[in-house]
């Protein structure tokens, strides 16, 4: 792996330590930070890949961004599945059909999934509870987002702005984009985790008290949404029951956005049923690349 000088092509010094590497990729190369830390007296460092376009270091022009939770799976299968989401091959499909514009992919790995992905806490196991972390978490995003935006070439308006993830780290794109939409013009949430915290009314749950005020359609900053989630109910117990809450809960939140908040499908909404999608990389893989071309096609 090649080391990298401490600037970017702006020649603004990078005041922290990455290694660029060069994996061959038609679609782009890394800068990776193994150790990121913002604000030291609130952060933890943190490992974030940056995936910057093939041309990004013979152009002058800036791009859209996607900001990823779960990181570590969005180019590498080092998740719970044998898959990891193909971010590259996926950006090198779209851009060989033309079907979107080079983008920069910021995937951030977790510090403690359990308890940075959920808005309340919950049993992780019968004798402990985890989670309230992702109100803290979604303020560090706002950051991240303004060093990306100060030190590399991107389209720093909202609009060009993507929070993404899955499962948990679906409802943390849902929580993140929703409570910061002045940053994150666009959210996608794939097989999301809207029962946290209990549910037997959505509308009542902690997640859309902390969300109600940022998307009511008064507020001329409220995300464009993406919900998904898959139908098959085999294969193990993430497809056969996680999946189907995603589905049951899914279905009522998208419900719930366009009776409560206004929201109109193919306009500021957009839904996806994967008939033989799951709860596992592989499939977000293939959501992933129609999210991409719902928020940035070209055609």
């Amino acid at each position: 792996m090649q080391l990298s000088p401490l600037e970017d092509l702006k020649n603004d010094v990078i005041p922290y330590a990455y290694y660029r590497h060069d994996e061959g990729d038609r679609s782009g190369f890394f800068h990776t930070y193994d150790g990121l830390q913002l604000d030291p007296a609130i952060d933890q460092p943190r490992k974030v890949h940056i995936f910057l376009p093939r041309d990004y270091e013979t152009s002058d022009r800036p791009y859209p961004v996607i900001y990823m939770n779960d990181g570590q799976t969005a180019f590498w299968p080092e998740g719970l599945s044998a898959y990891s989401w193909d971010v590259r091959q996926t950006l090198a499909d779209l851009y060989q059909l033309a079907r979107i514009s080079p983008v920069i992919i910021v995937a951030v790995h977790p510090l403690n999934r359990a308890h940075e992905y959920l808005h309340v806490k919950e049993y992780s196991t019968p004798l402990r509870k985890e989670g309230g972390g992702l109100p803290i978490y979604s303020d560090y995003m706002v950051r991240l987002k303004k060093f990306v935006d100060d030190h590399y070439r991107t389209l720093r308006d909202r609009r060009w702005t993507t929070v993404v993830g899955s499962s948990h780290g679906g409802l943390a794109a849902f929580y993140t984009g929703a409570t910061h939409g002045h940053y994150f013009g666009n959210l996608a949430a794939l097989s999301p985790s809207f029962w946290v915290g209990g549910v037997f009314n959505l509308r009542d749950t902690p997640l859309m008290s902390a969300v109600h005020h940022y998307l009511l359609p008064t507020n001329q900053d409220r995300p464009r949404i993406w919900i998904d989630w898959g139908l098959k109910r085999f294969g193990g117990f993430h497809n056969s029951l996680i999946e189907q809450q995603a589905a049951k809960w899914g279905k009522e939140m998208v419900r719930l956005l366009e009776m409560d908040y206004m929201y109109r499908k193919n306009k500021d909404l957009f839904v996806y049923k994967d008939k033989i999608g799951g709860h596992d990389e592989r499939s977000w893989a293939y959501r992933f690349r129609l999210v991409l071309q719902t928020f940035y096609g070209l055609t």
